[in-house]
């Protein structure tokens, strides 16, 4: 984590190959540290798809251009919303075999559609120098933030039945 405490948000940063293989353990990292800043559930499970569809465009524009920069991540914890930052060098308008006709939809686009359809806010802009910087927000619920808000015990888990032992730390 890159923050101090009482400084600004705690930031989590990765970099990998453009490799489809890596997909899956970017997805687990992702749901790791959104599960350590207090997300649910569902918002993990909608973090997971939006960093792995942005990261599968962005490793196969990678891959159709020839080059092998790697894919940048922040995993960024805020006080009340979980965000995403996705980096890659991939050059504009790189030819696939498989381009869509005029008035379909690219990967790019289709897959930014599917974020934004996860997710509270959605900004795409390009890097200086060439490149995709895609960023994303989701908010915690105010049951996530305050347990009590959820009707439980102090220290007690809203999911998980009270006849259940404790967790093993």
């Amino acid at each position: 984590m890159d923050a101090v405490a009482g400084v600004g948000p705690a930031t989590v940063r990765l970099a990998f190959p453009p490799e489809p293989r890596l997909l899956g353990t970017v997805r687990l990292v992702v749901g790791i540290v959104a599960r350590k800043a207090g997300m649910g559930a569902e918002g993990i499970e909608d973090l997971k798809v939006a960093v792995s569809e942005t990261c599968a465009v962005a490793v196969g524009d990678l891959t159709r251009a020839g080059l092998s920069d790697p894919i940048e991540i922040d995993l960024v914890e805020g006080a009340d919303r979980f965000g995403i930052e996705v980096r890659d060098r991939a050059p504009a308008n790189v030819p696939n075999p498989g381009d869509p006709l005029d008035g379909e939809v690219d990967d790019r686009e289709l897959g930014l559609a599917l974020v934004g359809a996860l997710v509270d806010d959605l900004k795409t802009s390009t890097l200086e120098g060439g490149g995709n910087r895609t960023s994303f927000w989701l908010r915690r619920g105010p049951e996530l933030l305050d347990p009590l808000a959820a009707g439980g015990p102090a220290g007690s888990s809203p999911d998980v039945p009270d006849d259940l032992p404790p967790p093993l730390t």
